[in-house]
């Protein structure tokens, strides 16, 4: 079984990572995000993915810790085209080097997890509050879906979701239409957010 970023083509179809070795950077394979407003409120969203793969463990693009560190955040696993009946988690996975994840302990389910089952049978939206105000570290991803288990979703489509970002950072998140980087000094590129495409 597959680890599968969103991708950066473009209809997001997935991008393979391999836990260990491929950064939290490479847009390549995690994708980025797009930044969204409501209400005035931020919030980090991406186009639907329609995955080539769809036994794998879907991971969203790479949260810098700056963005989320000691906040209290909102993510969401909207499920947009069901999928098969299956059960698949859904989680917080923290990094220090951004190449080697853990499962954080910031839900109800088996070992911190968010759910223990999404039912992606099932088209809905799933949101969860993560507390990392005791957390610190220089990467997140959210994952749905299991590793090394034949859990075939078959036929999903998905996107993932976070809001509550660190409101030090609020200015930060204006884009530069020509760079798709974040301006504000935070210099990023790889696993960072793009324009809004609407």
């Amino acid at each position: 079984m597959a680890v599968l970023g969103i991708g950066n083509a473009a209809a997001l179809v997935g991008g393979a990572i391999t836990d260990g070795t491929t950064h939290a950077s490479n847009v390549g394979a995690y994708g980025k995000w797009q930044v969204g407003v409501e209400e005035g409120v931020k919030y980090l969203y991406h186009a639907e993915v329609d995955p080539s793969d769809t036994d794998a463990l879907f991971v969203s693009p790479a949260i810098k810790g700056s963005w989320v560190n000691g906040q209290k955040i909102t993510v969401g696993f909207n499920i947009s085209t069901l999928g098969a009946n299956v059960a698949a988690p859904f989680e917080l996975q923290g990094s220090f080097d951004g190449k080697t994840w853990k499962k954080l302990n910031v839900g109800g389910g088996t070992g911190g997890a968010f759910s223990d089952d999404v039912e992606p049978n099932v088209v809905d939206l799933h949101v969860y509050t993560a507390d990392l105000t005791n957390y610190n570290l220089q990467w997140y991803r959210l994952a749905e879906g299991t590793v090394g288990a034949s859990e075939d979703q078959t036929n999903i489509k998905f996107n993932f979701n976070v809001s509550g970002l660190n409101p030090a950072l609020e200015d930060a998140l204006v884009l530069e239409d020509t760079t798709n980087t974040l301006v504000g000094g935070t210099g990023v590129v790889g696993g960072g957010i793009g324009p809004d495409p609407s």
